[in-house]
């Protein structure tokens, strides 16, 4: 299988970690950092003759919990696992690599001895080459289940102490509403940031005033009031070419009961221990803190702008359009909404809901959903067909990749049998010391000659690996893409899949003008 000459190191570092430092102190900071787990493997890497001589690769994941393993250093690690590429995984030890005891023991026992991968726990003393592809040891399945134990324990105190600060006043999350900032001085508080605090109260007051919130954001734009994102994010770069308040915008502060004075908490609880999303609770079972920071409205005042309550909205719902997300306005660069056929005589349609506030002539105020959708289908077919014709006409090139496939394959086997034979003769070296047949000086004369030798090639043999994937993957990818281009062609509408697989934008202007990005190229086309 190709690529086993590879040693994959994977590395972890999480909250639960932090939380056992807060515990023992820094020791154990430095034992679990990511470089000094970097450090213990390479080292024992360096010591062993067969690992030394193949290539190693690093997967890192930093801040994410081992109860689960939907991490993205994980899922790499695995994906050129099934690949054939990794022939050898290290850890520091079994609980950086899964602290789920039924989910390791899987790959220990079923997955990695199919696949032939190597599997070695530095301090756990585990080596599946000692195993001999058997089930692993008891005090080795023991020491699993005690890690996930541990783990489903730290998750445990880990909520105990954030509901503990919540239930104190402390502000523990991220993000901060418009408005407000972490203070400096005292941890987890938030103070008002006059800056912004000041847009707030003036929407209110504009509010109060009789104005609506589509009224309030035209008001806001008009006076050059810069929006939220542009005020804490100024160095993100946006393909918007304008910015604008939106009534959703203003909508969501004059909703938001946080200033009140107001820190509500408990709104979501996870599904399990290492779940990233979490369940939305009740509001009628949220914890609520009173007077928890100074307020930036009357309690009074409130109640007379916020009649509009989310839960009672009577908007139609209506199935998603597969364009949306993808669609978006040329004149003004902001996502066009769309608009599905009603009881009047109106069809479905596209349409900027940006025009009213900004009136920019480019904006497409209106695009009829199925002349849009047939030109974009028409277009995805003659893309496809160039596609497809330029891949039919690729057969020279293969024919090159597939002996250039062949001719790295031969260099990276003579790299191989090189390492080994000057491994062999380095270790050959230190017997005839060991022994006395050679002095200190000729040992290590000699021994570093062979060492350097086998550092070229290391590094020659990794510059044709990499030149072996790249080729690989043109090789490769062709067939794919017609695999694809047939699936594809045969389709009689435009549908959610065939988007997501081919398009990467649509950009619409008034006057009929469509401009698609593809994913394998980029066409516009303008209809008279």
């Amino acid at each position: 299988m190709r690529g086993k000459q590879k040693n994959a190191i994977y590395l972890r570092l999480s909250m639960e970690d932090d939380a056992a430092r807060a515990g023992n102190g820094h020791m154990q900071e430095e034992s679990n950092s990511i470089s000094s787990q970097r450090k213990m493997l390479m080292e024992y890497i360096s010591k062993e003759a067969e690992l030394a001589a193949q290539e190693t690769v690093e997967f890192c994941d930093d801040g994410f919990s081992g109860t689960s393993m939907e991490r993205p250093g994980m899922q790499e690690l695995l994906k050129e696992v099934k690949q054939g590429k990794i022939g050898c995984i290290l850890v520091k030890d079994l609980s950086r690599f899964s602290r789920d005891y039924i989910e390791l023991g899987t790959y220990l026992n079923q997955i990695f001895p199919f696949t032939g991968v190597r599997f070695i726990a530095l301090n756990d003393h585990y080596d599946s080459r000692g195993h001999g592809g058997s089930t692993i040891e008891i005090d080795t399945a023991f020491r699993t289940l005690l890690y996930d134990l541990y783990s489903k324990d730290m998750s445990g105190k880990v909520k105990s102490a954030v509901k503990s600060k919540c239930e104190s006043g402390e502000y523990v999350f991220g993000q901060v509403p418009f408005g407000y900032e972490k203070s400096k001085t005292e941890k987890n508080t938030v103070v008002v940031k006059e800056s912004e605090a000041e847009i707030v109260r003036r929407i209110f007051a504009m509010a109060e005033e009789g104005m609506s919130s589509t009224q309030i954001a035209k008001k806001l734009h008009e006076e050059g009031i810069k929006t939220s994102s542009q005020m804490r994010y100024p160095q993100r770069e946006a393909r918007k070419v304008h910015y604008a308040w939106s009534h959703e915008m203003v909508r969501s502060i004059l909703n938001n009961r946080f200033y009140l004075g107001e820190m509500a908490y408990g709104k979501t609880v996870r599904k399990f221990v290492g779940s990233k999303a979490g369940v939305l609770m009740p509001r009628e079972d949220w914890k609520v803190h009173q007077n928890h920071h100074e307020a930036l409205v009357t309690p009074e005042v409130f109640e007379r702008v916020s009649a509009f309550r989310p839960e009672q909205s009577t908007k139609r719902k209506h199935d998603k359009h597969p364009l949306t997300g993808k669609i978006y306005c040329g004149g003004c660069g902001y996502a066009i909404n769309y608009k599905p056929q009603g009881k009047g005589k109106m069809p479905r349609h596209f349409w900027c809901r940006k025009h009213a506030l900004l009136q920019i002539p480019e904006c497409c105020t209106y695009f009829n959903a199925g002349i849009l959708e047939e030109i974009v289908l028409n277009e995805m077919y003659r893309e496809l067909m160039w596609q497809g014709e330029w891949i039919r006409q690729r057969e020279s090139l293969e024919k090159f990749q597939k002996e250039k496939l062949d001719r790295l394959e031969e260099e990276k086997r003579v790299c191989r049998e090189e390492c080994h034979r000057l491994q062999k003769e380095k270790d050959a070296l230190y017997e005839h010391y060991a022994l006395g047949e050679i002095d200190a000086v000729e040992y290590q004369k000699e021994s570093g000659k062979k060492g350097l030798l086998i550092r070229e090639l290391s590094c020659k043999m990794k510059g044709i690996e990499e030149e072996y994937d790249q080729t690989e993957e043109e090789y490769q990818c062709p067939k794919m893409d017609m695999e694809q281009i047939i699936r594809f062609l045969g389709m009689g509408q435009l549908t959610q899949e065939a988007v997501d697989v081919f398009i990467e934008r649509v950009t619409v202007y008034r006057g009929k003008r469509v401009e698609i990005e593809w994913k394998f190229g980029e066409i516009g086309i303008n209809l008279s």
